[in-house]
């Protein structure tokens, strides 16, 4: 039988409780402080400020220097602001910014504060809306609620709160300064920390002669890529409303859709693009990225830059599985792990990628084309099913091929020495149990249902049953 909890636990469970029940708290005291200016009032007195600095500076009454010492208390605990003279206590005294806190910094002469990026206010207004805070509170009702029978992806809970989905023409027409305000502040938390990537992924751009970004909105992006590497020809792809007039300068602006056309280009670029959909929407905007680039020799690749779920740190994890909860309750898509990516990049029949590097919460990657892509792959599996008999279970494909990943120190050097040979000198290469996996499973449609590995040396592919007709 399972033992109680003892008195010691469940007096600790009860402020476990409190902690999670009051969380919201926290968010509106944030919230508080980025509208009356705090992060930048302190900026502006040069860099730390007292309680009463900041009631003058933001013309509180006085009456509230005790309610707003509660407030930075909390910050200060929650790492939004710092006690400047590092007293045990810290609630009194001097507060100073943090690097959270510098984010928020905005006003003529503070933007950028730290260079490549910009003020994330809006970020924080957008994110502590009415909009999400009643859309996430509509969560149980969501769950409750079954799949309209034509529909293969429910609405987000944001949708069926407000009957407009965000980031789309309907929002617009429901609420048109708060539609303004999204997109800015997407345009802000897009752009953070994006002159980061250029410095320290130079890698992935180099060589890349032109390059279309995909839902680049007002092409900061682009014009970033251009200033930094200003021999590649950028083009911005987003909405005709998101666009506007801005169509003239040093990238080219088209208004179009990504799931009907993408403009061809050398690389294309998913800058936080595909967390905001589903796998099947996914699928759909990475064939489309395929159509626009050209082979691997020809240097054709997709650049991804995305959220990857799975840091070591329990903060950084938390806010990716934040971000995660945020995409379910005010978009129809989601956040991925290192596994959720590859098995969508080979759904999409892309047959290698690269994380490049992984920085903060996102990760860097290139899909890279082969000659012999997934489909390619697909196909010679079909030939095989049209030269085996039909009927009862029992007839098989046999693969003898090199499975990457043996346990023992020279057996894995020799395998992955033979698929750095496979680079060198021919368009091939060698391929772990999870790869082979991946590519028998979206081989399925050439009628393989099922595999299994024989031997270390050997797989075997299992047809399915087919009835005779």
């Amino acid at each position: 039988m399972l033992a109680p909890p003892t008195d010691d636990e469940l007096l600790h469970a009860q402020a476990d409780l409190w902690r999670h029940s009051l969380y919201f708290v926290t968010s509106m005291a944030f919230q508080c402080a980025v509208k009356l200016g705090i992060p930048t009032a302190i900026h502006r007195a040069g860099g730390t400020a007292s309680l009463p600095d900041l009631v003058a500076a933001l013309s509180l009454p006085p009456a509230k220097l005790p309610f707003l010492r509660r407030l930075m208390r909390l910050l200060v605990n929650s790492g939004v602001f710092a006690a400047a003279d590092d007293t045990a206590t810290g609630w009194a005294g001097m507060y100073r910014l943090t690097p959270l806190s510098w984010l928020l910094v905005e006003g003529e002469g503070a933007a950028p504060v730290v260079d490549g990026h910009p003020s994330q206010v809006l970020v924080v207004l957008a994110a502590t809306s009415r909009h999400c805070v009643e859309a996430a509170m509509g969560l149980a009702d969501w769950f409750g609620k079954d799949l309209p029978p034509s529909s293969s992806a429910p609405p987000s809970p944001f949708e069926e709160v407000h009957g407009a989905a965000l980031f789309d023409e309907s929002m617009a027409n429901l609420d048109p300064e708060s539609d303004s305000m999204f997109n800015e502040a997407l345009a802000a938390h897009d752009h953070s920390g994006f002159p980061t990537v250029l410095r320290e992924c130079r890698e992935v751009f180099q060589g890349v002669e032109s390059l279309t970004d995909c839902r680049g909105g007002d092409g900061r992006a682009a014009k970033a890529i251009v200033e930094a590497f200003p021999h590649i020809k950028c083009t911005v792809l987003d909405f005709p409303r998101v666009i506007g007039e801005t169509r003239t300068g040093v990238v080219n602006y088209v208004a179009g859709d990504m799931f009907r056309e993408i403009p061809p280009a050398q690389a294309v670029m998913l800058q936080l693009v595909l967390h905001h959909w589903n796998d099947e929407d996914c699928v759909k905007i990475l064939a489309n990225c395929k159509k626009a680039i050209p082979t691997r020799e020809d240097g054709g690749k997709v650049i991804i830059i995305d959220i990857v779920i799975g840091a070591p740190s329990g903060l950084l994890l938390e806010a990716q599985l934040l971000m995660d909860m945020a995409m379910m309750v005010v978009t129809k898509g989601r956040q991925r792990d290192e596994n959720d990516w590859r098995d969508l990049f080979s759904k999409a029949g892309f047959s290698d990628y690269n994380i490049v590097k992984k920085m903060g919460a996102r990760g860097v990657f290139e899909l890279l084309l082969h000659h012999w892509n997934v489909e390619d792959y697909v196909k010679i599996l079909a030939q095989c099913n049209k030269t085996i008999p039909n009927g009862e279970y029992g007839w098989k494909v046999i693969i003898t091929d090199i499975v990457n990943g043996a346990p023992s120190g020279p057996l894995l050097e020799a395998q992955l020495l033979i698929n750095v040979v496979m680079m060198v000198v021919t368009k091939g290469r060698q391929r772990d149990e999870n790869e082979w996996r991946d590519l028998f499973k979206t081989a399925g449609t050439a009628g393989f249902s099922d595999y299994k590995i024989v031997k270390n040396w050997e797989l075997e592919l299992y047809l399915r049953s087919i009835d005779p007709k």
